[in-house]
Order: C-alpha cells, then structure tokens, then sequence
C-alpha cells in the first residue's frame, strides 16, 4: 500500500472546519487506517455534517462510500447486541437510518440508496460481520 497523504482540499477542508485529528492534519492514509482518534473523528455529527457538505461540493461520488462506511461501523459496534439476539441486523440498519445518519440537504436520495443496498443484503452482511468474527 503506498504511504500517501489525505489531498490537499480535503487538508484545507479540515483546516476551514477546525476538524484536527492526532494534533495536526498531514496525516498519511496509512496513518489513518490504524487510528483510532482518526476513527473516532467521523462519529461526531458536527464533523459528518461538514464532510457531507464537502463532498458535496468536491466528491459527490463518494456520498454514498460515506455512508456506507458509517452504517457499517454502526453495524460492527452492535455485532455483540446481534449476537446475544437483542437486536437483529434489520433493526440495526432501520435504527441507524432513523436516527444516527446524519444529513444535509441534497444527501437524503444517497443515504436511501444506501439504506436499500444494506436491506437488500442482509444475509451478506450477517455472514460476513457476525460469522466471519466467530471465527477469528
């Protein structure tokens, strides 16, 4: 994997919003795969709602990877609720669309598209999240 740096508008992104992460912003990609306060800095809604708008104006394409990425996670972090039977993957995609995503106007029609490819795989997901991590 190269070692390379975030790119610059996304720095100045950073920089304009005050979103630091480990005490500065050059942080290499590498970097950010292994942090956790890196991690941590996508779950305030504060900081989402800034990413969001500034995808919109810079990386519209990657509205939806966003997303996904947060539901995901929001997935993994309950994968024990799941497993105890407490919750099921259904519910945990319904509640997070409900009430954790976070959106800024113009970013609903991304969110539902992602919401639907999520309900849509269900049974991927369980396979892969909660059965591939009983394994490990």
């Amino acid at each position: 994997m190269n070692d390379t740096n975030p790119p610059k508008d996304f720095e100045d992104h950073n920089t304009e919003n005050k979103i630091f992460v480990c005490g500065h912003l050059n942080v290499s990609i590498r970097t950010m795969m292994g942090s956790e306060k890196l991690h941590d800095r996508g779950k305030k809604e504060w900081v989402q709602k800034e990413d969001l708008k500034w995808l919109q104006e810079t990386r519209n394409e990657y509205i939806r990877r966003y997303y996904l990425h947060l539901a995901v996670d929001n997935i993994c972090e309950n994968k024990d609720r799941k497993k105890g039977g407490k919750v099921t993957i259904e519910n945990c995609i319904n509640s997070w669309g409900k009430n954790r995503a976070v959106v800024v106007p113009g970013t609903e029609p991304y969110l539902r598209d992602i919401l639907e490819f999520l309900r849509s795989n269900v049974e991927n997901i369980r396979q892969i999240i909660i059965h591939n991590s009983d394994s490990g």
